[in-house]
């Protein structure tokens, strides 16, 4: 008796050089240890912990779990700590063992954070048997650990296998892996045989088929109504033509089916017409909050309140909801154009010569005339305002019918000409230029200046939209639900669907519309040509934000999934999905069309051609009126 406990107390000498090994090898510094032991075989274990034969400090404790009638609040009471992963020793032959792993299964401890190390002599069917019913969940890290004892030698063989179920809440099975042999002796543990090639891949290297579980996965439609069947709304998802409908949803549908063919699983959809009700209630986002969905497949925003729930693995979308319209026709009257090219001063400047050189014409006239031989004369002495309508009128590229005879005379209407051909030329290469540059944009740039404005609103019927309008603190926001949607209650047209929304806006410059590039752009690259798209304004509706697919903070499949969008995103399937589905700006093109000059510019010449004719008609009237003053016969006076 007393050499069969010797023998015992010397193969956990054994076993202590076994554990402390593997927690080297998966770098964890912390265990628990749940044993039936006798106290001077605890000594024995803990005093190989003390003198390790590894030079490192593994901290741990001892629970005796004899005479525990049952395991309530397990992790709360044996288990809390602080670190990320905390190792988990279970003796599986102690009688009151089958209750702790029982209990640890009701409450969902089988996962990342624990490196269970599950040790007993039971074969692999009765362990399978004992194990099949338990929640071990698909990243747990669970080794059972079947010994064998040796009689030729003081050598004990550990055969490790992993242990791990793709999910049993939807139909998952236990696997069991053979690993590999560790041999242990009293002073050392060596590594003996490989029963299989799982060490030569990661963890979910060797977990990345999914292939006996059916996922449940939340999706959001919102152009179809979920009265149809779900084979129907399948089959809608899955069409490549019309991207701009539902093209968020039918974006994310597409990206889930890629990832079910890498996972090789089966997908059950469920269908919601929203992403949620309030921030995490309802919809697609409040399934997976409630676990009765394992996946989004319709990426949402990820909110401060929704990560309190949720985990954002990877980004899989963009929104940007905006606000466009035309210029109105009135908006702006640009006439200073016209004037732009040069400075207030330089206009002075150029006046003046123009008006200095009208003298001097004025004085070769007049000296030609009353001066010089009669061979230089002209038939008659222009006035000074003749003169000065000559001068102008260079400046005009005009010519003119007086030209002086004299050498003086000439050169100054040659210094005149060319200083006119010179400012001509530059002023309008300027003009043309700003005449044929990108048209006449509204100064409405915010949404703050949208809703002081006079310009009549429309929105398109989305979830979000509403929602955003119903929970945003902004308060450039709450003006704009004040001046636009409440004075439009009565308004059947206010929520137009984004096809009827887009012909308005290009039918009635000062129209605003609101609704969601990805799906509206496509509407406005068809109905609208290359110059009306340059015409457009855009009006940012709400921050432009990143979309996530989520998973539920605890899921188990966290990291699987992350893996798996990575290499899609690696491989740039991502990208040309996205470059498909998503349409998230507009390209204005402008040299390939001609750019007409509209009434916005044009309007001003022809309002000061109609102010001059009426000037002239009123100078003649008076002048009519003075001749006629000055010409009446005297009165006579008859006695």
């Amino acid at each position: 008796m007393e050499s069969k406990r010797l023998k015992s107390t010397m193969q956990l000498v054994q076993l202590a050089n076994f554990v402390l090994d593997n927690l080297v090898q998966s770098r964890i510094g912390f265990i628990v240890l749940f044993h039936c032991w006798q106290s001077d075989e605890s000594l024995k274990f803990a005093q190989q912990f003390i003198k390790p034969i590894h030079p490192i400090l593994v901290y741990h404790q001892f629970v005796q779990i004899r005479g525990v009638p049952n395991w309530p609040h397990l992790e709360l009471n044996y288990m809390g700590h602080t670190q990320p992963t905390l190792a988990i020793y279970v003796d599986i032959k102690c009688e009151q063992a089958q209750e702790l792993v029982k209990e640890a299964s009701r409450e969902q401890i089988y996962n990342q954070h624990y490196h269970w190390l599950l040790v007993g002599n039971q074969s692999e069917l009765e362990f399978y048997d004992l194990f099949a019913l338990f929640n071990i969940s698909i990243d747990a890290d669970v080794s059972y650990v079947k010994e064998e004892y040796r009689n030729n030698n003081d050598s004990v063989v550990y055969a490790v296998y992993d242990v791990y179920n793709n999910g049993k809440m939807i139909g998952g099975q236990l696997n069991v892996t053979a690993s590999h042999e560790m041999s242990c002796d009293p002073f050392e543990c060596r590594r003996t045989r490989y029963l299989s090639s799982l060490l030569k891949r990661s963890k979910y290297g060797n977990r990345e088929q999914l292939t006996d579980v059916v996922l449940r996965v939340a999706t959001v439609v919102t152009q179809r109504s979920l009265t149809l069947s779900d084979n129907e709304l399948i089959r809608f998802l899955s069409q490549e033509n019309d991207t701009h409908i539902d093209s968020l949803a039918r974006f994310g549908f597409h990206l889930t089916l890629i990832l079910r063919d890498l996972l090789h699983c089966k997908m059950k959809f469920i269908f919601s017409d929203s992403w949620s009700k309030s921030d995490v209630v309802g919809g697609s986002v409040g399934a997976v909050v409630d676990q009765t969905a394992d996946l989004t497949a319709t990426p949402s925003l990820a909110t401060e309140g929704r990560l309190k729930y949720l985990s954002a693995i990877i980004e899989t979308g963009f929104f940007r909801s905006v606000c466009i319209f035309r210029t109105p026709h009135n908006a702006g009257l640009r006439g200073d154009v016209f004037l732009q090219p040069f400075s207030p001063l330089v206009w002075y400047l150029f006046g003046g010569v123009l008006s200095l050189i009208g003298v001097l014409l004025w004085i070769t006239f007049y000296t030609e005339c009353k001066r010089m031989q009669e061979r230089w004369r002209l038939d008659y002495l222009p006035s000074l305002l003749s003169t000065f309508m000559i001068s102008f009128g260079a400046a005009c590229i005009q010519s003119s019918s007086l030209i002086p005879r004299s050498a003086g005379g000439r050169l100054i209407y040659f210094a005149l000409f060319l200083i006119s051909f010179i400012m001509y030329n530059y002023y309008t290469s300027v003009v043309v230029s700003s005449l044929l540059s990108s048209p006449v944009k509204s100064k409405i740039k915010t949404m703050q200046e949208l809703a002081e404005s006079s310009l009549t609103v429309g929105l398109e019927p989305l979830p979000f939209t509403k929602s955003y309008l119903n929970y945003s603190r902004l308060p450039e926001i709450h003006l704009f639900i004040k001046r636009k949607i409440e004075t439009q209650t009565q308004n059947p047209e206010l929520w137009l669907p984004a096809e009827q929304g887009v012909l308005r806006v290009r039918d009635n410059p000062g129209y605003v519309y609101v609704f969601e590039t990805s799906s509206g752009y496509a509407y406005v690259e068809r109905y609208f040509t290359a110059q009306q798209i340059c015409d457009l304004n855009e009006v940012l509706f709400r921050p432009e934000q990143l979309f996530y697919t989520h998973l539920h903070r605890n899921s188990t499949y966290k990291e699987l999934f992350r893996l798996r969008f990575l290499r899609i995103l690696e491989t740039g399937v991502y990208r040309k999905q996205r470059s498909y589905w998503v349409h998230m700006k507009l390209h204005c093109v402008a040299q390939n069309f001609v750019i007409t000059v509209g009434m916005e510019y044009v309007a001003p010449l022809l309002l000061m051609l109609i102010c001059a004719d009426i000037l002239v008609v009123v100078i003649l009237l008076v002048e009519l009126a003075w001749k006629r003053f000055l010409t009446r016969p005297p009165l006579t006076f008859h006695p």
